[in-house]
C-alpha cells in the first residue's frame, strides 16, 4: 500500500509551500499555521494528532522526545531530518515518500533523511 491515504498534522515549522505541494497529490493535511495554532505547545499538537489519527510532519525532534522518553500517546511522527530544508527540497522528499510502496503503521516514528528512512515502533500507550 502506498503512504497515500495517510493523514497529517503539520508542525508550524513546515513551510506553507510544502503544505500546498503535498496537498496537490491528495494528502489530507491539518496545518498548524492555517488553524492559527502557531505557538501551541508540542504536547497539545501531538495529542490532537493522536485523537484524529494523524501523523505529525515536522522538522522538530521534540515530538519524538515526547513520544519516546515521556510516553505521550502518539499516532505517528514523520520527522524530517534533512540537511536542506528549503521548501523545494522538502516537497520533493515528501512527494517521493508518499508515492512509495510502504505500509502505514500507526504508533511509529519515521526519521526521514535525504538518503534513507528509519522506522521506530512505539509502545502502544492506549
Amino acid at each position: 500500500m502506498k503512504l497515500y491515504p495517510i493523514k497529517l498534522l503539520t508542525d508550524e515549522n513546515i513551510s506553507p509551500k510544502v503544505v500546498a505541494s503535498i496537498r496537490q497529490i491528495g494528502i489530507d493535511i491539518l496545518d498548524t499555521k492555517e488553524q492559527q495554532w502557531s505557538g501551541t505547545d508540542d504536547e497539545t499538537l501531538l495529542n490532537r494528532a493522536y485523537q484524529e489519527q494523524r501523523f505529525v510532519l515536522t522538522h522538530d525532534s521534540d515530538f519524538g522526545t515526547l513520544a519516546v522518553n515521556q510516553g505521550k500517546p502518539c499516532y505517528g511522527i514523520l520527522y524530517l531530518r534533512l540537511k536542506n530544508v528549503k521548501p523545494v527540497n522538502v516537497s520533493r522528499i515528501c512527494k517521493g515518500l508518499f508515492q512509495k510502496e510502504l505500509e502505514i503503521i500507526p504508533h511509529t516514528i519515521w526519521v526521514i533523511e535525504e538518503t534513507r528512512i528509519r522506522i521506530r515502533h512505539l509502545i502502544d500507550n492506549e
